[in-house]
């Protein structure tokens, strides 16, 4: 049922009646629930239930004429619910069509206007009969002999006719205008034709993926070095899965990733990809949808939610950069992985799932290490290409010399090097906004977001302090709120401050900046890569949208601030994300004959995590990162649930302190620590509390054990959380 409630998320019987007929296993229905009418799913199908008669309802009618989930879907989506702790009507939800609910399509199928020659072979007779004055007239004939049937608005377009110039074509019977329902076309990028011979660590992991797809079908971790060639494994390997006849899902960890990827693939296989992703209107997403379920196509390109492609002969999944937190649902009440969705869609079909990253998973590798999956490695670039030569600069040295600016004198000299050479940067800040927040010089006061105890961010474009949780704005006041001083200052430094200080610094530059901000538009990521690429631009300026999978041959020199800002998270995964973000975005530099240079600016270069970036070790940091894992019994060695509980301040602690003492109770092989404030107390106006649960097992059926939500107060359960904040 599409009810958001755990006590009714369970199967009801309801009766077929003799007027509905060919009913399956799938078909959305609308049925009676209570005083409402609801839509429901057909998951099960039986010939009697142990219920008094009067009590069995029928349902009302099919909303479908063929069933939309197919009973693989069915299976996976109760799994879900069962391992990620939520509901089996919303997991079923994630595989249906964008846009219709209830039988009723919430995007319109878009109809045009279509122009089609009535007979080509009698195009001279036409031509001939014509006034000579008839000049649009002719021009329309024309194109329709190049191409018999086009869009009247193209056609227009092109000859400069109009519709009154259509209608009197076809009153002489010329041609013909029919109204039809037209896919929404995406326009997908296509890159130049390339040839590339694998190398032998490429040959391998071919063989070893080809191997898996015949016999065993275990998942595969491609752990490849940046630039060692891991898209040409998985462009051989779909091609070998569409050779079997079966079909192959692309994933990439972002939208920006997309047309790059896009590119590479609709070159190599023509007409044959459709793409889902969050970036495209609801309508696009609604015909692509039905391209796939049509079986128009053999593979899938998206983000996340691609996962959920209406594939029905699936051969294999990838997913590149496997380790990214964004493969992660972290909004509604099921917060799913989609590495966990794509081993269960997988095991079903008896395909193949490749983790393709520089830097895997602790969790990923551990795996491979112990034997669950296949580990192949790709150790070195393509075509001898070198790694580039990283440094990390000390900024308190930089403090002590008298450089007090955000750039360390060696990235200074090596960006103006670099610029002189013609060749292109990329200086990395893990930051949105103008500054990190705004600081009264005489009382210490940081003006805070009214809603969220959280700093807010200046933006320098319009002068205003913004909260990046709930979106609240106010302009930058002119004294501090707490002492009426006129000392305020802005501290830390965000994507526009840089881009500012780069300009004004550097006078060969000329930037482009990549950040949410700068991207909110549909189609801003692709436009601003495209001036980046094209050589428009020179210094490219962003946050972690810029950090992994961009191949631009002509940048020489990364730099990156304030490297170890994300170590001082709240969170046991903190250094594992440093070092995978360093380490990924430094791989940008460098990736054809020239060779690269990152330079890493930080506090803490004594860490271990900074240390095995430098060195470009994975293994020796993956060594003492699962060293602490194993102490703590952190996963991959226990499983972690956090329980969120928000609303008024009260009203949460006490909710927070019931729950936790029914899971106490309960849960006697696991460890329930305390209530507390989550590390972000408050966010939008509502308090926050959390409770961890750490555990040997997995944990699951917690449901029937926490409160149910309110009004007031409203309770989340994440399995596995990736963060903690």
């Amino acid at each position: 049922m599409d009810v958001k409630i755990t006590a009714v998320d369970k199967i009801f019987h309801y009766r077929i009646p003799k007027n509905i007929e060919q009913l399956r296993l799938g078909h959305r229905v609308l049925v009676p629930f209570g005083k409402r009418q609801v839509e429901g799913y057909v998951v099960e199908l039986v010939d009697e239930v142990d219920l008094e008669p009067e009590r069995i309802k029928n349902i009302i009618k099919p909303l479908d004429l063929k069933p939309i989930l197919t009973e693989e879907q069915l299976e996976v989506a109760k799994w879900m619910a069962e391992e990620y702790i939520g509901l089996y009507s919303q997991a079923l939800q994630f595989f249906l069509p964008a846009g219709t609910r209830y039988g009723r399509e919430r995007v319109s199928k878009k109809k045009q206007l279509v122009v089609t020659l009535s007979n080509l072979e009698m195009l001279p007779i036409y031509l001939e009969k014509l006034p000579k004055n008839a000049v649009r007239q002719r021009a329309v004939l024309m194109s329709l002999n190049e191409n018999p049937q086009q869009l009247a608005s193209e056609l227009c377009a092109q000859t400069k006719a109009n519709y009154q110039t259509l209608n009197a074509l076809r009153d002489k019977g010329y041609i013909e205008l029919e109204s039809k329902v037209i896919e929404r076309k995406i326009q997908l990028e296509t890159g130049e034709e390339e040839i590339h011979t694998l190398n032998q660590y490429q040959v391998k992991a071919l063989e070893e993926i080809i191997n898996q797809m015949k016999k065993e079908h275990k998942p595969v971790l491609v752990h490849g070095v940046t630039g060692s060639g891991k898209t040409e494994v998985y462009l051989h390997s779909i091609k070998h899965c569409l050779n079997q006849g079966r079909q192959a899902v692309m994933l990439v960890p972002e939208i920006a990733l997309t047309a790059q990827t896009i590119a590479r693939f609709t070159q190599r296989f023509p007409d044959r990809i459709a793409v889902l992703h969050s970036g495209l209107s609801e309508g696009e997403r609604y015909d692509q949808w039905h391209k796939i379920y049509n079986g128009e196509v053999d593979i899938v390109i998206g983000a996340r939610s691609a996962v959920f492609a209406p594939f029905h002969n699936i051969g294999l999944i990838i997913l590149d950069e496997e380790h990214e937190t964004t493969y992660k649902q972290e909004d509604g009440m099921l917060k799913y992985h989609t590495r966990g969705v794509a081993m269960k869609r997988a095991a079903y079909h008896e395909a193949v799932v490749i983790l393709g990253s520089a830097t895997p998973s602790i969790e990923s590798y551990h795996r491979a290490l112990r034997g669950d999956y296949k580990l192949v490695e790709l150790p070195y670039r393509v075509n001898h290409i070198s790694m580039p030569k990283i440094s990390v600069v000390d900024m308190r040295s930089e403090f002590a010399k008298d450089n007090r600016s955000m750039f360390s004198r060696q990235l200074s000299e090596a960006l103006e090097d670099t610029l002189s050479r013609q060749e292109q940067a990329i200086i990395f800040i893990n930051r949105r906004g103008y500054s990190s927040f705004v600081l009264c010089r005489e009382c210490g006061y940081v003006i805070e977001c009214r809603n969220c105890q959280v700093s807010l961010k200046y933006h320098q474009v319009d002068n205003s302090l913004k909260c990046h949780y709930c979106g609240y704005r106010q302009k930058l006041p002119t004294s501090c709120p707490n002492c009426a001083s006129h000392y305020l200052r802005q501290f830390g430094s965000g994507t526009q401050q840089v881009e500012q200080y780069v300009k004004q610094n550097f006078s060969q530059a000329k930037t482009v900046r990549l950040d949410a901000d700068s991207a909110r538009i549909k189609g801003a990521h692709s436009r601003i890569l495209n001036r980046f690429k094209n050589q428009d631009a020179n210094v490219l300026i962003g946050t972690q949208m810029i950090a992994k999978g961009l191949d631009f041959p002509n940048v020489t020199l990364v730099g990156v601030l304030s490297a170890d800002l994300t170590l001082n998270f709240p969170d046991f995964r903190a250094s594992e994300h440093t070092f995978q973000l360093l380490t990924q975005v430094s791989g940008r530099a460098g990736r054809d004959i020239k060779l690269g240079r990152v330079i890493i600016q930080c506090y803490d270069p004594a860490h271990y995590a900074i240390k095995a970036v430098q060195k470009q070790d994975y293994l020796s940091f993956y060594r003492q990162e699962i060293t602490f894992r194993r102490q703590l019994n952190y996963p991959p060695f226990g499983h972690l649930v956090r329980i969120l509980v928000q609303g008024p301040e009260m009203l949460v602690e006490r909710k927070a302190e019931k729950v936790f003492l029914l899971l106490n109770k309960r849960l006697k092989n696991a460890q329930v620590f305390n209530p507390a404030p989550a590390p972000i107390p408050k966010i939008k106006g509502r308090y926050r509390w959390q409770i961890i649960i750490k555990s040997r097992e997995p944990i699951n059926n917690l449901l029937d054990d926490i409160p149910q939500n309110d009004q007031d107060v409203v309770i989340d359960v994440d399995c596995e959380p990736l963060f903690l904040l």
